[in-house]
């Protein structure tokens, strides 16, 4: 029963804290003889620019090879909008002339903080303007606090929020900070309930407050990649991965559940032995912002004493799940000499499962020195075949271009192990 309860527990984590978003807006194509990039983006109706700014990852874009791939981007959609590196609901806003609620009711948004480089967000025919708004007084913000908590409390609108305060981006406000409140705004559109997060600061905060324990790719512009695999070891799909490693010569990194490889410990000797690093994934998947400290250091003993047990090596980096951090979170595994490897490059392998899909979803994004994320393993049943397809040609793509695969280690030049 208890057994029956984690796995219920970790897939409705999966479904609630990963909200499915529109996937990149592109296709997979394979380069045959004789085709050059010119020729290539004549067939698919896009220009040259277009093509090469879809693939950072060519190590020179007038040079491709046979069976290559290359993500080709699809011609834009009529009253369609694709988000862009570093977009917020705000920059889009201002970019498009609309308001973010507007926005948000035309995409059915549920959380206005979630948004993925490749999102299609459909564009609001009416616009609906915001009325002017005269200030009343200050407000201090608390702990806790979100654009979204301030708006419903005082009955006015994000956008009004954004502009009487000139925020430049809606996730980074913080403890202490002066907000000044409107009096009136009759045109304030209410927007959906949405998940409120009980932390206080944003992944981009806590990088810059703890620059040395928390990782998100190697310094520098080495044609450096380092695969990491969250969520095993599985027997169906770990083997697979490390059988393609082992083919393709490429170390990687695999951030192991405790509870998991206390089922399959040969699968764990198995990576050490052929050269992959082992990192800690905690032992039933929590999200440990929700937890407390105690449960923190619990979760990440139990499964660095089975890491232990199984290899003889104490683990020193760690992957929290769903990459979710606060400031407890990050002191508290300060305390237990853990360096915090989250990743710049998502397959979110986790949602799209079809492996031209994932793809695209990583090659789009991959310049230097970038760290990967895909998955060996996740809630039971769930099938990541999709991701065992994908590796061979994206190892192959990125080797004929001059990358090397590291493991997160060598990348960020930290040990490992304690």
């Amino acid at each position: 029963m208890n057994k029956l309860r984690s796995i219920i527990v970790f897939v409705l984590v999966i479904a609630f804290t990963m909200t499915p978003l529109t996937s990149h807006a592109a296709m997979v194509h394979r380069v045959s003889p004789g085709e050059t990039m010119f020729l290539i983006a004549q067939k698919y109706g896009v220009t040259l620019d277009e093509l090469v700014s879809k693939n950072k990852f060519l190590s020179d874009p007038g040079r491709i090879f046979n069976r290559q791939l290359l993500v080709v981007p699809q011609p834009p959609k009529k009253n369609i909008y694709i988000v862009q590196p570093n977009d917020t609901l705000f920059k889009i806003s201002q970019k498009l002339g609309l308001t973010i609620n507007n926005i948000v009711e035309a995409n059915q948004i549920k959380d206005i903080n979630r948004l993925y480089v490749g999102q299609e967000l459909s564009l609001p025919v009416n616009n609906t303007p915001e009325s002017s708004a005269t200030v009343k007084n200050n407000y201090t913000i608390k702990n806790g606090d979100t654009l979204y908590k301030i708006a419903q409390q005082h009955g006015v609108s994000i956008d009004t929020l954004v502009k009487v305060n000139s925020l430049e981006n809606i996730n980074m406000i913080y403890v202490g900070q002066e907000l000044q409140i409107p009096k009136k705004d009759t045109a304030a559109t209410p927007v959906k309930k949405q998940p409120e997060a009980n932390f206080q600061y944003s992944l981009s905060q806590l990088r810059n407050m703890y620059p040395n324990t928390i990782h998100l790719k190697g310094n520098g512009n080495d044609r450096k990649i380092a695969l990491t695999f969250d969520d095993g070891p599985n027997p169906a799909y770990t083997q697979q991965i490390l059988d393609i490693l082992k083919e393709h010569d490429v170390p990687a990194t695999f951030f192991i559940m405790g509870s998991r490889a206390e089922r399959f410990p040969n699968i764990v000797k198995r990576a050490v032995a052929e050269g992959h690093t082992i990192g800690n994934h905690t032992w039933n998947h929590p999200d440990l912002r929700k937890n407390s400290n105690d449960k923190i250091r619990e979760e990440i003993k139990m499964t660095e004493d089975t890491i232990s047990e199984i290899t003889g090596l104490r683990t020193a980096i760690m992957r929290p799940p769903y990459g979710a951090i606060s400031v407890d979170v990050v002191e508290t595994l300060i305390e237990k000499d853990y360096k915090i490897i989250n990743w710049s490059v998502d397959s979110v392998d986790w949602r799209d499962k079809n492996a031209d899909k994932i793809i695209i979803n990583t090659l789009s994004d991959i310049s230097s020195n970038d760290i990967v994320l895909f998955h060996d393993s996740s809630g039971e049943g769930v099938s990541m075949q999709p991701t065992v397809d994908s590796l061979p040609e994206l190892i192959e793509t990125l080797k004929m271009h001059g990358y090397t695969f590291v493991t997160v280690d060598e990348l960020l030049n930290i040990q490992p192990y304690k």
